[in-house]
Parts: structure tokens; sequence; C-alpha cells
């Protein structure tokens, strides 16, 4: 079967990574001839761009709570095989909340996680002393602590999969893009590039993130994800690096106000949820140099001593089911859609799903999350990962 995935962010590569591969459990090797197509290069969008927090500290949805903690598992069986690469982190995550009504909804959500058997515990200030020794949390805290979650290099990750895909028969192909979905009598037939070429597939897989839905409607073919050009669109955010800062983190930390992680070059990776407003594709260069400010000066107070700069501030625009929940699934004949906004965490465990759905049978943890299912009435906006400090899911502010 000749296969074209379209796009190389972490879902785009890891399928390719998956499909040219030996085929699991020991059944025999598909004859797939995988190639993959991406604009720029593999990990340069989104999946290069963002916070990338591996974790499935969301209690909301048992069921998918539990396909992300399989994800878990499933990015350290794949940095084995990697031989524990560096772009893999494992390091863990400490948050804490100080006010009232914030400690009730974080000892809330660990009684909650660890009724499911996650990994979810509080811990003193000692103890955090033990994790983060550059990091100060008000004594009156209440402190969690996350040991299985943890974050990736999004862009080396991606570029290390499209490397060993590419070892393993896979067609590469960078620097243009799909324009349009090629169709005959209903069926996707591959795709046209902006140079006119045409690439024809049996299967075409779009895993082109928040530029699916573009390429989507050349065919016909509706996608429910948040508009990130709306005017106050929850997709788009703001991410700030720093110069070097070696040491002065240890895993993530997620305070309230700011999240922040070690970044690959030894400075830290750093976001704020309420910093984004207001960050749409036109936010202004000085907007962007203010969230930057802001965001080094939170780092300064929550790690004292700090003395990095900002190196970067780079807009993050994620693609957002409307509902929350992964688009994963058959479209039209001929035509796979993966889109998903935790593609950090799931992206793996996603690709072996799809490698199943096309070889064996269609697995039931995918059955939740097929595109075509009915639209949601309220957006919830599931981002991921952006609540750990205690607030659970909701209409328009949910964790991952």
């Amino acid at each position: 079967m000749r296969i074209l995935v379209v796009g190389a962010g972490i879902i785009g590569a890891a399928l390719a990574d998956r499909l040219t591969r030996p085929a699991p459990g020991g059944r025999p090797s598909s004859p797939d001839e995988v190639t993959l197509v991406e604009e720029h290069g593999p990990g340069a969008g989104t999946s290069g761009t963002s916070y990338a927090w591996l974790n499935a500290n969301d209690p909301a949805d048992p069921d998918y709570h539990r396909m992300r903690t399989a994800a878990l598992s499933t990015w350290r069986e794949l940095a084995t095989e990697f031989g524990d690469p560096s772009w893999y982190r494992p390091t863990g995550n400490t948050t804490w909340a100080s006010t009232d009504d914030a400690r009730a909804l974080l000892a809330d959500r660990v009684a909650r996680l660890t009724d499911l058997g996650y990994a979810a515990e509080p811990i003193d200030t000692d103890r955090l002393r033990e994790l983060e020794p550059h990091v100060r949390a008000p004594q009156d805290a209440l402190i969690a602590h996350y040991r299985d979650e943890g974050y990736v290099h999004g862009g080396s990750a991606a570029r290390a999969l499209t490397r060993r895909a590419r070892e393993s028969g896979a067609g590469i192909v960078t620097g243009h893009r799909a324009v349009r979905l090629n169709t005959e009598g209903g069926r996707v037939t591959g795709v046209r590039l902006d140079d006119g070429r045409d690439l024809d597939a049996d299967l075409t897989i779009c895993a082109a993130g928040r530029r699916s839905p573009a390429l989507l409607a050349t065919a016909g073919v509706p996608l429910a994800l948040v508009d990130p050009s709306e005017p106050g669109s929850a997709a788009p955010c703001l991410v700030a690096t720093t110069t070097a800062a070696p040491g002065v983190l240890n895993g993530l930390v997620h305070a309230p106000g700011l999240s922040a992680r070690p970044a690959p070059d030894g400075g830290l990776v750093m976001e704020a949820e309420d910093l984004d407003a207001g960050v749409d594709e036109s936010a202004s260069p000085a907007l962007m140099r203010a969230v930057g400010a802001e965001l080094l000066a939170r780092a300064r107070a929550l790690i004292p001593g700090l003395s990095a700069d900002v190196a970067e501030v780079r807009r993050c625009v994620r693609p957002l089911p409307i509902d929350g929940y992964p688009l994963v699934g058959f479209q039209r004949p001929g035509l796979y859609t993966a889109v998903t906004h935790s593609g950090i965490t799931l992206g793996p465990h996603l690709a072996t799903l799809i490698d199943q759905e096309l070889h064996e049978a269609p697995p039931p943890a995918l059955a939740p999350y097929r595109p075509g299912r009915p639209s949601p009435t309220t957006r919830r906006h599931r981002r991921e990962g952006r609540s750990a400090t205690g607030a659970p899911p909701g209409p328009t502010d949910t964790a991952p």
C-alpha cells in the first residue's frame, strides 16, 4: 500500500517511523511504501515551539486519562529503542497552590489521580528543596509532585523519528507544501504540491496539525478545530526561552502564574496562560517582547538569583479540537486524519494505534475520537496541561 503522510510534526514523524518499522507482536510486516511530506523541516512547526509536557494529569475523563497514561508508556518504550536520547526527559513535574480555593482544587486533583492509579503525591517544602533546590514556594503552599511526567524537545524528537523512518525506507519530501487533496470519483488519491507535482497514494494521512482544515477543505472535508485567526482564539500562545541558566531547574515546575522547564541549550522554556490573552496571529513584536519580559520577571521571582535574559519569544499555534479530544480516523475513501492538541503526549501512541487500524483491526481505544462525531454545543478547548495547579477542566479552561 502506498501511504502518504502530510505533516512531519510529532504525529506525522511518529507515523512514518511506525509504518516503516518491523511489525509489532510478530505479525508479518506490511509492504507499505511510505512517503512523508513537510513544508519546512521535521518538527519545525508547533511540535518544535510548544511547551511539550508529557502527562496524563487530567482525571476528568477516565477513558481519555487511560489513553494518555498508555501514551506515556509508549514514550518510555520509544526512548529505550533510541538508547535514552537527550530529547526525552522523564524528569517529573512539581506544582503548588497558595490560595484556599486553589489548594482545595489541587488536593482534589491529586486524590482523583491517585484513585486512577496515577503517580500523584503531596510533598512538603523539604522534599521540594530536594527536587528543585533553586525554586522557592510560599510556606503555606500545597505542593504536589507527579513523578512519571516529563517533557520532550519536540523538534529534536520529530527529526530523530524522521531520520529513522528514512533509514527504514520512507521517502521524505521537504521544502514543499501540499496545497490540495487530489480526488477521483469521491476517493482521495494523493496531494498536489506547491510546485505542481502530484504525489499519488492509496491512502493519504493528514497529520498537518493546525493547517489540516485548509488542506481538507480542498476536498470538501470539514474538521472541527478552533480557528486561530478568530479574535480571542485559544489556539495561539507565546512561549519564551532564556539564555543559558544551567542547573536552575531539574524538571517541570508549574507555579501559579508560570510554567517552566529546562531548554535544550541549558536555558529555560517558559509560558503562562494568563499572558496569552490577545496573542492572535497579528500580535505585534512589541506585545511579544512585553510578554517575554513579564515571563522573565516571574521566573526571577520563582528562582531567586536567576541571571538569564530572554533569548526568544515565539508564537505557538496549537491545533485545538473544538471539544478538546483527538480527531483520528477515516474521513473519505483514501483519506485518514490524525490531529490533536495533545500531539506531544499522544503522538507515538497514536501512531501505534493507527498502524493497528490499517493492518489489523480498528482499536477500541480510537472509537470515541473519530472526526465525524457530532460537533459539541460547548467549546471545551482542552488546553493540555494548562491547569496543573488544580483547576479542573471546564468550558474554557481544561488540562491535559
